[in-house]
């Protein structure tokens, strides 16, 4: 394999490394995917358990972006889609020792009781009319206390952000995080107004002609990891897995790359050569290997922190279980230090076959910025820090049935203030470097949909780029005949 180069080399498996690789692969460009784990697929793995489906990283997909639905229905041959039963829509703020329903209309937002009188006088007045930002680079905090008041922050929004991010609303700015809604904040004066003159320009449009095929909250029968076997099934031999990339140095005709695999039966580094990579890591790694060849690279990457998550999932059988658990789940905001947990999710609730018959299955999450000594803590102190944080409020009197726990150092990148420079600095230190890029869940959003979007956009760059390349050498190549 020394002497062997591809043209296209894609390093990480996860959805942003599977989807560049399947669309080079589907437009004809001979593309190769390595990752350093026994499976494809990153953290989007899915195991079986006594009759519980048990999702070791995303629980589910809200399909937006057009790429993804497209992704979708690449392997809809092999894989059905799930839509979330009706009970999703129902969300809930734990505050007080009680679970409040997510206010989603400015009148629930008014007499909801997750606020006090005078943040809901302050909300009212911010919803009628209110400052636009002064600041180059506002924190999620600062946005909303502007606009909504302090308490609205504190309490739903700091709640919200746990859900997406796991992050401190005090450190994460809008622009980095929310681009859209700090572009929209940067113009309005009035949210309430702001929602009606788009509400009727909406009117007067043309509906899109792209009918969505999917919407809301979707999974896929089996779980998600059924969907990534199903991309790297597409892929063939052209997947390598229990390769660890070490490191990424530039030669007279791309790139050469080291790394480690059990199946040589050697010491030492073996190696692999390609004209093109796209390094598809989570953010430390990516750093790590681009240090020795690509230091700029490298060094615009190191400011960016990971929020730590644990996920455990509890299962119990329906009759240890009072509270009804109808509902997406609870999220827990910033200011209720007590409570154990960052929040859980009603599983089997939103996909009933993720539990078997006369069972619940209850998705724990604890760590993120708000709690960061889960690290240090062992397996039994968190099943018991999150059975604790249900029992009463959920009236749970019987022991789990089931207990599984995963634990990720580094789950979610943290975009802090001076994040947009950071990227912006390792983007044109990528870009000095023909034929090497990057994919990933540091750049441009942290969801699934905006990790296949950027991913999308890289795999069109490519095709572009080897297209012309052809072109040009097909053009050599007719002019060499006509001299002859």
């Amino acid at each position: 394999m020394d002497a062997q180069r591809r043209e296209v080399l894609v390093v990480g498996g996860g959805i942003s490394g599977l989807t560049v690789a399947w669309k080079l692969k589907k437009a004809g460009v001979d593309v190769c995917l390595m990752d350093a784990a026994a499976r494809m697929g990153g953290c989007s793995q899915t195991t079986h358990k006594d009759g519980f489906l048990l999702e070791r990283g995303p629980f589910n997909v809200m399909v937006r972006a057009p790429s993804f639905e497209q992704l979708l229905e690449d392997v809809a041959d092999t894989v059905s889609v799930v839509p979330a039963d009706d009970a999703a829509k129902l969300r809930y703020i734990y505050r007080r020792g009680q679970l409040h329903v997510v206010p989603t209309n400015p009148l629930a937002l008014m007499t909801t009781k997750l606020l006090s009188l005078g943040a809901r006088a302050r909300l009212f007045r911010g919803l009628l009319w209110s400052k636009r930002p002064r600041l180059n680079e506002e924190t999620i905090e600062q946005a909303v206390s502007r606009r909504l008041g302090y308490e609205v922050a504190d309490t739903i929004v700091s709640a919200a952000v746990n859900g997406i991010l796991a992050g401190d609303i005090s450190k994460l700015t809008l622009a980095a995080c929310f681009p859209s809604g700090a572009r929209i904040d940067a113009e309005m004066r009035s949210p309430i107004g702001y929602g009606l003159r788009k509400a009727f320009a909406g009117l007067n449009k043309k509906r899109s002609k792209h009918k969505r095929k999917w919407r809301g909250l979707v999974s896929v029968e089996g779980g998600l990891g059924v969907f990534m076997d199903a991309l790297a099934s597409r892929l063939g031999d052209n997947c390598l897995t229990n390769c660890r990339v070490t490191s990424v140095s530039p030669d007279d005709h791309g790139y050469t790359v080291a790394y480690e695999s059990p199946r040589d039966n050697k010491r030492g580094l073996s190696t692999l050569k390609c004209r093109r990579i796209v390094l598809a890591l989570p953010v430390a790694q990516a750093a790590h290997v681009l240090s020795e060849s690509f230091p700029d690279a490298a060094s615009a990457l190191e400011p960016i922190t990971s929020s730590p998550i644990t996920i455990v999932n509890l299962g119990f059988r329906d009759s240890d279980v009072g509270h009804p658990l109808r509902g997406f789940g609870f999220l827990v905001p910033r200011n209720e230090a007590g409570m154990p947990v960052l929040g859980a999710l009603f599983s089997d609730s939103v996909f009933p076959h993720h539990a078997p018959q006369g069972h619940r299955l209850i998705r724990v999450f604890l760590g993120g910025a708000q709690q960061p000594e889960v690290k240090e803590l062992t397996d039994e102190q968190l099943k018991n820090r999150a059975i604790d944080g249900l029992r009463d409020l959920l009236q749970i009197t019987g022991v789990p049935v089931l207990v599984d726990m995963i634990r990720y150092s580094a789950a979610i990148p943290q975009y802090h203030a001076g994040h947009r420079g950071h990227i912006a600095r390792f983007r044109d230190a990528v870009d000095a470097c023909p034929g090497l890029y990057a994919v990933g869940n540091y750049l441009d959003g942290a969801s699934l949909n905006d990790c296949v979007r950027v991913a999308h956009l890289c795999a069109d760059s490519i095709i572009k780029d080897t297209s012309c390349r052809s072109n040009t050498m097909k053009e050599a190549h007719t002019d060499k005949l006509a001299l002859c």
